[in-house]
């Protein structure tokens, strides 16, 4: 039996001067652009979504075909994107830790000083929901209502004294509140 009857290449690449056939082990053009791309900027990568996640485990699963070099550069790439990932899971379990600070703050009738937008401001919570807290801010000198997701940091602070004609305003700013997944659509862009 002949040695070339046993092997079936699985696909043959064209090149300008002919047509040869492609190894099992060899990575094809679109595998080295994503290794390329993926190397050039892994934080383009390390955005949770489905898909991005998807492209690491492929390229995960077919490093063993890269040379030496393109395993090299994917490693230094693979290293980056994981400490950028273990990143943004610290970062979504700090606002969980902030919605427990600001439930906290409501049913025990305490300030709280929030980093809202980059500023740091203290409210007295009147009202709050999964998606709002309206309460009085210090920095506006009025109610606000402030969306709970947009929170950055929280620290509990001293009880306040609660008043009940505040909290029947922050109710109604509640309810009118708009959801803000829907939001868009109420918006005019000037």
């Amino acid at each position: 039996m002949d040695c070339k009857s046993n092997t079936v290449p699985r696909e043959y690449i064209s090149i300008s001067s002919g047509r040869r056939e492609k190894f099992d082990n060899e990575l094809s053009r679109s595998d080295v652009n994503k290794l390329l791309s993926f190397s050039e900027s892994p934080e383009k990568y390390a955005t949770g979504t489905i898909k991005a996640k998807e492209k690491v485990e492929y390229l995960e699963s077919i490093k063993y075909k890269f040379s030496e070099g393109q395993l090299a550069t994917y490693i230094s790439a693979f290293k980056k994107y994981e400490g950028m990932v273990v990143t943004k899971n610290e970062h979504a379990t700090q606002k969980t830790d902030c919605r427990a600070i600001l439930n906290e703050a409501f049913s025990s009738h305490k300030s709280v000083k929030i980093r809202y937008k980059g500023s740091w401001r203290m409210i007295d919570p009147y009202s709050l929901n999964n998606t709002y807290i309206v309460g009085f801010c210090h920095l506006a000198r009025d109610i606000r209502t402030f969306r709970v997701d947009r929170v950055q940091g929280a620290e509990l602070s001293d009880g306040f004294n609660f008043d009940g004609s505040l909290q029947s305003g922050a109710e109604s700013k509640l309810i009118s509140a708009p959801s803000y997944k829907g939001y868009a659509k109420h918006r005019h862009r000037y």
